[in-house]
């Protein structure tokens, strides 16, 4: 349906169809004991090796833990940061308080962090924290689940959809056997393994399975285990089911252990087998896209693996039997961490000295131990190395810890957590020469009675999520930052976050925007004193941030030649000119030639768009799609859709029922690909926006609605009638 006409033009979709039918159905070994231990304690579990370390600090099993002041409510940022020295471009905006005291003691400490849309997850000894952050400035605790007791292990946690899962990384001893317990459940005599949440109710978690991975007693048919230290999520949605690459608890145990969850079923969670290594799999870090590898550190070293999501899950190179490409000594001793750049082009390994628990960030400290490498993940060579940036006091335990790296559009960045060190944010677009280029670095925990000692505390982890960066402190809570940089500020965002997994890859975009010049056109004559407006397009594969000409109107006052210039920068900040000459001539009377527009509006819309059915009882976001086609020959013209409907403006309908949440919409062509989804009201809702005039431009129309978990859905069919209008200022 197309009509014609200056003023502007309003056209009516056909009825959106939408179905809503009847609703379908190495370094830490740690073990339980009665008591406490000192920092400088080196303790021999039977069987194992000797460590020293942070992630073998006690929880006492006589229930003597230190004292916990949670706080649902936010509270003063400057509470938590009081003692930090910071860059200047790095900004404390919010804080959730988990106190864990007296400094004298070694307890339920808060451990590392997962994220999935605007909630934190923050592993703890105890349990673990479920942390609202829609707001940075205003973090609220949903809970402080303490549900999980005796474990002597540090419970880390990932998450994925309404799962999380939490590591148990120390086998229950005899002492703690009767006692030693997760939702409500004893865990029994030499448990090491996962435990299985249903988070779907973030303010009362169900533990809803327990997966022994045991020296002895585990499922039939499944080997011997090391228990859980760390979880990598490596997702395989199309057969319905996440992987998890677990690190075990003990030095002894070399390789992968590998744990097949069923995402629709997780009680039918399956410990399948350990792919071997030549070390320990402290932490694992895995890279899906096109890279899909998986980095193992731990031991001396670290070890790659290649995996191949498109194969069968059990053949060589499968999600469930990845090939070990190479193991690598590094000349160190507790290989910890590693993370990918999104190209695959570099590794950051990490290393743990000591375990965390001493001071080794000190100007005396070893040079091996100071320093994070910089890896070619393909070959395993050297690519560079960046020492311990402000040396730190022999009374604070500091390593490079847990770190992610920033999705950055262009360059690389990382952002690490060290212990008493704090906050690292990394440059290492050039991985032969790192370089810090802002920090938050606390005043070291004074011990009351002795300050000549270490008091375990510090930075766990900190990482980057979707603008902000998030740091779990050992003794503090959660305490969230604005950085103030131009390469992290250009990033993607993501949907969520388990730091060891990153769900996708990239190359960089070193590429400028593509500058399309309709008006003027190369070497094209002007007459003197003609009124000209320019006519131009940018388009660019990952985003335009900026399409500017050099004037409103082409300046014809003067005969001769003249230019006129376009500006285009991209989301990665690469930016593009395109420069285009025309002349000016005197408009003589004889031997003219001339034409004239007509004042046009055109829109034309495609066939009705339709969401297909709804599914009752499950939370999704549907999405339909229809074309349109605009014509304007106006100085500018917007495209917008409103509903006119008197009741539920903006809400589809069927009968008497309407959807809880608005319907919202989109308009998306080459010069504006990225728009983003907003809420149809009763108002016009502008769509896109055209500075100039536009010749058939294809544009796509979407159509997302979301139906909550929830929501109450009447079986028949849900529409709506929708008004769009092509309309202009200035004819």
């Amino acid at each position: 349906m197309r009509r014609n006409g200056i003023a502007g033009l309003a056209l009516v979709i056909g009825v959106i169809a939408l179905g809503a039918f009847a609703p379908s159905a190495m370094a830490h070994p740690c073990a339980s004991a009665t008591g406490t231990m000192s920092l400088t304690d080196s303790v021999s579990w039977s069987g194992l090796p000797t460590y020293e370390g942070t992630d073998c600090q006690m929880v006492d099993s006589l229930g003597l833990m230190a004292e916990d002041t949670t706080t649902a409510a936010a509270e003063p940022v400057g509470d938590a940061v009081s003692s930090y020295t910071y860059s200047s471009n790095m900004t404390p905006v919010g804080y959730s308080a988990r106190n864990v005291l007296p400094l004298t003691l070694n307890a339920s400490f808060n451990s590392d962090l997962a994220f999935k849309d605007k909630v934190v997850y923050q592993g703890t000894y105890d349990g673990f924290r479920i942390i609202d952050v829609a707001d940075p400035s205003n973090p609220m605790q949903l809970v402080n689940y303490t549900g999980c007791t005796s474990t002597a292990g540090q419970g880390d946690v990932v998450v994925w959809g309404n799962i999380l899962i939490r590591s148990w990384d120390a086998p229950v001893n005899a002492a703690n056997a009767t006692t030693a317990s997760c939702g409500g459940q004893l865990v029994g005599l030499g448990f090491e393994g996962i435990h299985i949440f249903d988070i779907s109710d973030p303010a009362n978690p169900v533990m809803i399975k327990q997966l022994r991975m045991a020296a002895t007693g585990n499922d039939p048919g499944a080997p011997a285990g090391c228990g859980s230290h760390t979880d990598t999520i490596v997702p395989d949605t199309a057969r319905g089911n996440i992987y998890l690459y677990i690190g075990g608890s003990s030095g002894a145990c070399t390789g992968i252990d590998i744990v097949r969850v069923n995402i629709a079923d997780p009680t039918n969670a399956v410990y399948l087998k350990r792919v071997p290594a030549e070390r320990q799999c402290h932490d694992n870090n895995a890279i899906l896209g096109n890279v899909n590898m998986v980095m193992c550190a731990g031991g001396n070293g670290f070890s790659v693996y290649k995996f191949d999501p498109s194969i069968d899950v059990a053949a060589p190179g499968g999600l469930e039997n990845p090939t070990l490409l190479y193991s690598k000594p590094m000349g160190i001793t507790t290989g910890h961490s590693g993370s990918f750049s999104y190209d695959g082009k570099v590794l950051i390994f990490g290393h743990e000295p000591g375990g965390g628990s001493q001071a080794q960030c000190q100007a005396t400290s070893s040079v091996p131990n100071r320093t994070l490498f910089f890896m070619n993940p393909a070959t395993g060579d050297q690519l560079g190395g960046l020492l311990h940036q402000r040396n730190q006091t022999n009374t604070e335990n500091c390593t490079w810890h847990n770190f992610n790296v920033v999705p950055t559009y262009k360059g690389y960045a990382a952002v690490v957590g060290s212990y008493q060190k704090g906050i690292s944010v990394l440059d290492f677009s050039n991985p032969a020469a790192p370089q810090e280029i802002a920090f938050a670095d606390p005043a070291p925990l004074v011990h009351p009675t002795n300050p000549n000692s270490i008091v375990l505390g510090g930075d766990w982890s900190t990482y980057w999520y979707n603008g902000y960066i998030y740091e779990s402190d050992i003794r503090r809570g959660l305490t969230i930052w604005k950085l103030d940089n131009d390469l992290v500020n250009r990033s993607r965002t993501v949907e969520f976050s388990n730091p060891q997994t990153q769900m996708t890859s990239f190359d960089q975009d070193l590429q400028g925007p593509a500058i399309d010049v309709a008006v003027p056109l190369e070497g094209k004559d002007y007459a003197v004193g003609s009124s000209v407006t320019p006519s131009f397009t940018c388009t660019d594969s990952v985003g335009v941030e900026s399409c500017t000409g050099s004037a409103a109107a082409l300046d014809t006052g003067t005969t001769g030649a003249h230019s006129f210039t376009v500006t285009a920068k991209d989301l990665a900040g690469n930016v593009t000119t395109k420069t285009v000459t025309y002349n000016v001539l005197h408009d003589d009377a004889e031997g003219n030639v001339s034409g004239t527009v007509p004042g046009t509006l055109a829109l034309t819309v495609g066939p009705p768009a339709s969401f297909g059915a709804f599914t009752a009882g499950v939370a999704r976001d549907y999405t339909a799609n229809t074309t349109a086609n605009v014509v304007s020959t106006a100085g500018d013209a917007t495209l917008s859709v409103a509903d006119p409907a008197p009741a539920n403006a903006g809400h589809l309908v069927n009968g008497a029922f309407a959807l809880p949440s608005a319907l919202q919409a989109r308009a998306r062509n080459a010069a504006n690909p990225g728009t983003v989804f907003a809420n149809v009201g009763s108002s016009p809702l502008s769509l896109l926006t055209y500075g100039g005039p536009i010749s058939n431009d294809p544009v796509s129309l979407d159509f997302m609605q979301r139906i909550g978990a929830t929501d109450a859905l009447r079986t028949g069919t849900y529409s709506k009638t929708l008004v769009f209008t092509l309309s202009t200022t200035s004819p």
